[in-house]
């Protein structure tokens, strides 16, 4: 005999996980559309030299390394991963922070809205933000970045 049953909670168990998820993003995540103009695969540009040119000041290789935080949060978007998309959206807002230049004002306007799709609380965001600090210091960067700094300077509305 055929257990019924037992096939009825596998699928209300991932039925249950997909909520959770949905429900994570606050159905936001739907409304995230990858841009015509980004891209997701072959889109490395950034070398050890260019991201030092970068913090010393070039802004050529500032917006570069913008571009490629755009595009990688973009491709996390395109693979579904959640927590990855929440690092890759920390990672753009930090550069954002970082490389505050008028070309990168204008690529931030345009990725805005979709970061502010992340995030769908202050809870959610202290979380995100907590995971990625920590990897960040790990590796010795991010030194004195704070959340609070992070949302100032992105302009995300949090409750």
């Amino acid at each position: 005999m055929y257990d019924y049953t037992k096939k009825y909670l596998k699928y209300k168990t991932k039925y249950l996980e997909l909520k959770k998820i949905y429900n994570q993003l606050g159905g936001n995540f739907k409304k995230i559309k990858i841009p015509d103009w980004v891209l997701i695969e072959n889109y490395r540009t950034m070398t050890d030299e260019k991201k030092k040119a970068a913090v010393d000041g070039d802004e050529n290789s500032q917006y570069e390394w913008m571009v490629e935080e755009v595009n990688e949060f973009y491709e996390a978007v395109n693979n579904g991963d959640i927590e990855e998309i929440k690092d890759e959206a920390m990672g753009l807002i930090r550069t954002f922070q970082q490389f505050n230049n008028n070309r990168i004002k204008k690529l931030w306007k345009k990725v805005k809205k979709d970061i502010t799709n992340v995030f769908d609380s202050r809870e959610d965001f202290s979380d995100a933000f907590r995971k990625w600090h920590d990897k960040k210091i790990k590796k010795g960067q991010a030194k004195g970045v704070t959340e609070e700094q992070l949302i100032e300077i992105s302009g995300l509305k949090l409750r």
